[in-house]
């Protein structure tokens, strides 16, 4: 009878948001106890798949990539106000690292993954990537790896998706640690700029654009669920926000300007029933756009009055992170 009393009580808690759960923690020892349990941990939050644990790193004495040796890195919970450092893998030489990517998906496991990108010899173009496990709280080393663009990807999936000017994405199975070459959409060049390229809601989204024209008009791609190839999930056009804020025109630029149109995409947000969307980074001002009805709301004015993009606060795509809440344990 007792379990099934517990089993009501979490089935009505697994609804509240965490904020209400670490209040409640307080209600009884049992309650802290039910709440604090890997069931809370990642099940809990069903409705979302959302990575919650960012990064922090810090330097002790220098700032420079070269000097691994005295970098920490720490896997921190906001929601929960909880940290962990992640062990130092020893010395390595060259000690360079390119890239690091938290692997994590709550609603598969409460453990995570971190992947770290490295030279693998002092004088080739050779990588190497190094895994940390927080399950076994072990490394593991893959083989050497191709040239390649590292500092910037994204998890999804079980994948870690890396992108390049040479047609193709690069993806990595980090259970089977396999990787694997994707074919960009049609329309990409060597001459494409990257406007957005991130998971969010447990898709990965990719936006390119190739010149004056297409900074108006351009396609939202979606990786398919197998992350076999790209497809378009939605088409944008600007042409009506462009004219509510005609301050996202730059007067300096030509035509052949690809910045001609000042924005920045900081994410995009799929919501079957409740209407998808993406929100930009404007002059002066931070928007949501509604794909279907290609209407556009307000949701901060950072500088009142400003017109130009300089001057105003501008908000970089690599400084905007998706938050949702979960009680995981780090």
């Amino acid at each position: 009878m007792e379990d099934n009393y517990n089993d009501i009580h979490a089935n009505i808690l697994a609804h509240l948001p965490e904020k209400s759960l670490l209040r409640f923690r307080n209600v009884s020892k049992q309650w802290c106890h039910m709440i604090s349990s890997a069931y809370f941990s990642h099940a809990s939050f069903v409705k979302t798949t959302y990575i919650p644990l960012p990064f922090a790193t810090r330097n002790a004495g220098s700032n420079r990539r070269v000097a691994e040796t005295n970098r920490n890195y720490y896997i921190y919970n906001p929601t929960t106000n909880q940290y962990a450092t992640i062990p130092k893998p020893g010395y390595r030489t060259p000690n360079t690292i390119f890239g690091v990517i938290l692997a994590f998906d709550s609603l598969k496991s409460s453990h995570h993954k971190v992947v770290f990108v490295r030279s693998a010899t002092t004088f080739s173009h050779l990588y190497q990537l190094e895994i940390y496990s927080s399950q076994t709280r072990l490394w593991s080393f893959s083989s050497e790896v191709q040239e390649f663009n590292y500092s910037k990807g994204a998890y999804c999936s079980g994948f870690i998706h890396w992108m390049t000017n040479s047609g193709a994405s690069l993806r990595f199975d980090v259970d089977r640690e396999r990787f694997q070459e994707i074919a960009l959409p049609n329309g990409w060049n060597q001459h494409a700029r990257i406007r957005y390229f991130k998971e969010s809601g447990g898709q990965l989204h990719l936006i390119f654009t190739n010149g004056r024209h297409s900074t108006r008009q351009f396609d939202v791609y979606e990786m398919e669920k197998d992350s076999s190839r790209w497809s378009v999930k939605y088409r944008v056009d600007l042409d009506a926000l462009i004219s509510e804020y005609p301050e996202m025109i730059l007067n300096n630029s030509g035509p052949s300007d690809w910045d001609y149109h000042a924005y920045r995409v900081l994410a995009v947000v799929s919501k079957e029933n409740e209407g998808s969307f993406m929100v930009l980074h404007i002059p002066g001002k931070a928007i949501s756009y509604n794909f279907k009805h290609q209407t556009s709301t307000l949701l901060h004015d950072f500088a009142p009055g400003c017109t130009h993009i300089e001057g105003c606060i501008t908000i970089e795509t690599d400084d905007s992170f998706p938050y949702f809440g979960s009680l995981a344990i780090v």
